[in-house]
């Protein structure tokens, strides 16, 4: 037999239609197959009416022949059955035999099994005790049939639930919770469970309760009734799966009410109140995300969708918008689009955010958004980013991502914003650094513009006098680390490496102590952090072969006794060919340039230099290997 659990009728279920659209399916051979969790919320579905009105969950009424008799004398009994024959195209009346095949079974094992009491204080060990016995199909007909005898004295949803909350409190074993879950996942499924649970708690704060309980996310607020609260306690300390789905289930039922979650003055279709309520919904979307989808699944995106396309449209969005700034526009769409919208709704805010994008007037609407220079090119950047996190088809996303940028990149010449970068003059160092915090900042967009500065930029960090000025001058160590990772991760926002200088490890290489020690002090007053020494090309090659990845610079003298620095060049080529190799040579005659070109020497430097000559090639065979 097989039973589709999504077409109970509004006649004979009662209340709001339930909105879920996907058919969930349980194919029941046996009257035992009705006891498994989709039998149960089938039984809950297609009985629903019977169940609200007795304040019943589906696992009472498998396990109480005399809620069985009361269901089977309801008026609307017969159509109840009739209507899930008809779900699953079989002949009328074949679902009878197996409805009394269920009822006869549980009038002979409520004869013939001996069902337990439990109470708070016992019940843990009572399921253990049960479940030690028979932990198939006849240990969990007596738990759920214990929990149902427990509970049959309780009036109303909200008694029941505060009942098994009292059974769940004391209780750590996973196998005595689980039949809690079930039957408190039942009452919140039910419509008039989760209202009487709810109180009289309105439908904002109650969905709001719902939400946090479902995403965990949120301290529910102590003016809520008691089992809510209880219920919060149970799902913050202990794995319950199927509150977690009945909690999407009463989430995605609410959603489909009329009650909206923003009013102004009473007038339920005022631009104002819609946006509140979408920025609501937004929030709320947001909240419940899991992965690349949503708690619940699909059907959760499919209920946010439904109620955003009746506020959302060709139509409405221009009123929406009306009277906004040009950038607020833009970040209200962008917004909108974020939400999980119908696709009609969808199509709707790309093509109105296009019309705003792509139109002529794009340029001097948002530049006039702000006044200062700074602030226009962090508002572009802004837009693009706005862009490049859209929904918008890829090649969409590029053309219009393309779009702002040129515009960027054009305000940018067009002020000369860098003019004091690229020129050759050095800029004071406040200059650079002003660069440097927009950078931070994020005020460049993807593309030319934010290549232009990159390059600007890595050109001017690594001179000597902004090096000195702004890390060296720092008045202790710590405060000069903080600089360094400062000013790295700024730059690293437009893709330029910073070389930080106290990290280094230099090995100079000369066999004379003079020159040795000179190239050391300028190193030294650069802010290399370490810089070892050898008085030979033979001593340079047994610390490089020491620990050949612990330099990052060599500086070597080109005649020496032993093993010259061109030999030292050749072995270190061998096993590194990237290390930075810097050639100090008196014969700088094009016969020996060549030598040590076709040997792969990174760059030399003729004696006699001055320290600013010496820290000027030193930073450039290091950017060279940074490269931009």
């Amino acid at each position: 037999m097989t039973l589709t659990t999504d077409t109970a009728p509004e006649d004979a279920r009662g209340g709001v239609p339930d909105p879920e659209t996907a058919a969930e399916t349980l194919v029941c051979q046996s009257a035992d197959e009705f006891y498994l969790p989709p039998g149960r919320e089938a039984i809950g579905r297609f009985c629903e009416r019977f169940l609200n009105e007795n304040a019943l969950t589906p696992s009472e009424l498998l396990h109480s022949a005399r809620h069985q008799t009361s269901l089977s004398n309801h008026p609307l009994f017969v159509s109840m059955i009739q209507q899930a024959e008809r779900a699953q195209g079989r002949r009328l009346g074949t679902l009878n035999a197996l409805v009394n095949d269920v009822a006869k079974q549980t009038r002979d094992r409520a004869r013939d099994w001996p069902i337990p009491e439990v109470a708070p204080g016992t019940y843990e060990a009572v399921i253990a005790e049960v479940l030690s016995r028979d932990a198939a199909f006849t240990g969990r007909f007596l738990v759920d049939a214990a929990l149902a005898l427990h509970i049959q004295t309780a009036r109303t949803f909200a008694e029941k639930a505060e009942m098994l909350l009292d059974l769940a409190s004391g209780t750590e074993d996973p196998d005595a919770l689980a039949p809690i879950d079930q039957f408190l996942a039942e009452i919140i499924r039910a419509e008039s469970g989760m209202a009487s649970l709810g109180g009289e708690t309105p439908f904002v704060p109650l969905v709001e309760a719902i939400v946090a309980l479902a995403a965990g996310d949120a301290e529910l607020p102590g003016t809520l009734p008691l089992p809510l609260r209880q219920l919060e306690t149970l799902v913050r300390r202990a794995p319950m799966p199927l509150i977690a789905d009945a909690l999407m289930v009463a989430f995605r039922r609410e959603l489909a009410k009329p009650d909206r979650f923003a009013t102004n003055g009473g007038d339920l279709f005022g631009v104002e109140t819609v946006q509140r309520e979408l920025m609501t919904l937004a929030a709320m979307a947001q909240r419940l995300r899991s992965g690349d989808g949503y708690l619940g699944g699909p059907k959760t995106e499919a209920a946010f969708q439904r109620r955003m396309s009746l506020l959302v449209s060709e139509d409405t969005l221009p009123e929406m918008v009306k009277g906004r700034s040009f950038i607020q526009k833009l970040r209200t769409l962008f917004a909108m689009q974020a939400m999980p919208l119908a696709p009609n709704s969808k199509r709707a805010v790309d093509e109105y955010l296009k019309s705003y994008l792509d139109s002529r007037e794009f340029t001097s609407r948002v530049l006039d958004c702000w006044k200062e220079r700074s602030d226009k090119l962090k508002g572009l950047a802004e837009v693009q980013k706005m862009i490049l996190d859209s929904s918008f088809m890829p090649e969409d996303r590029e053309y219009l991502a393309q779009l702002v940028d040129e515009t960027q990149n054009a305000f940018i010449r067009t002020h000369r914003l860098l003019a004091a970068l690229t020129s050759k003059v050095d800029p004071s160092p406040d200059t650079v650094l002003d660069m440097v915090k927009l950078a931070a900042e994020g005020a460049f967009c993807v593309g030319k513009s934010r290549t232009a500065v990159a390059r600007a930029l890595y050109r001017q960090v690594h001179r000597p006098r902004f090096i000195r000025t702004f890390l060296l001058s720092a008045p202790n160590g710590k405060e000069r680390g903080a600089r360094a990772s400062w000013l790295k991760a700024s730059l690293s926002m437009v893709g330029v490496p910073f070389i930080d200088m106290g990290a280094l490890r230099v090995l100079v290489v000369d066999d004379e102590e003079g020159p040795r020690m000179y190239v050391e002090s300028v190193l030294r007053d650069l802010g290399v952090g370490t810089v070892h020494l050898a008085c030979d090309g033979q001593e340079a090659l047994e610390r490089f072969e020491g620990d050949d990845q612990r330099y990052h610079l060599i500086i070597c003298d080109w005649m020496m006794p032993k093993v010259s620095g061109l030999e030292v060049l050749k072995s270190i080529r061998a096993a590194r060919p990237e290390l930075p190799f810097l050639m100090v040579t008196a014969l700088a005659t094009r016969q020996a340039v060549e030598r040590a070109i076709v040997a792969q020497v990174t760059a030399y430097i003729a004696k006699p230099f001055t320290p600013d000559q010496l820290e000027d090639k030193v930073l450039m065979v290091l950017t060279q290997k940074a490269g931009l």
